[in-house]
C-alpha cells in the first residue's frame, strides 16, 4: 500500500529527489519492520545491551519516519494545498472533525446499560 501511495505521489515529488531519498527509505524500513523485524531481532529482548541497541534503531526508524513526513508536507503537500486554497486552520478544523466523528464511533457503551439499578 505505502509502495503504491510512493507510486501515485512521484509526479509531484521527483522535482525533490531529497524527498525522493526519504521516502524510498522509509518505505523500506517499514517493509522490513512489518515483515522481518521480530523474526529476525527477538532473540534481543533478552540481553539488556542488545535490548538497549534494539530501541535505539527503533528511535532512529522514528526519526527518519518524522523527518520523512516533515520534508513531504513541507515541500509538497504544503505548496499544493495553498495553490487549492486549503488553508491550515482548514486542515486542523477537518482533523478535528474527523476525530470527534471517531470518538463518538467507538465510544465504549455502558457496561451497565439496559441493566436494571435494583
Amino acid at each position: 500500500m505505502m509502495g503504491k501511495l510512493i507510486r501515485r505521489a512521484e509526479p509531484h515529488v521527483s522535482a525533490y529527489p531529497e524527498v525522493v531519498n526519504d521516502l524510498t527509505n522509509s518505505l523500506k524500513r517499514r517493509n522490513f519492520l512489518v515483515h522481518h523485524f521480530w523474526r529476525e531481532r527477538i532473540q534481543e529482548v533478552i540481553a539488556e545491551a542488545s535490548r538497549a541497541k534494539m530501541c535505539a534503531d527503533l528511535k532512529a526508524d522514528c526519526r527518519l519516519f518524522t523527518q520523512t513526513d516533515e520534508r513531504l508536507t513541507e515541500r509538497v503537500f504544503d505548496p499544493l494545498a495553498r495553490k487549492r486554497g486549503i488553508t491550515p486552520e482548514m486542515i486542523e478544523a477537518q482533523y478535528a472533525k474527523e476525530r470527534r466523528e471517531a470518538m463518538k464511533r467507538y465510544e465504549p457503551e455502558s457496561f451497565t446499560e439496559g441493566e436494571d439499578s435494583a
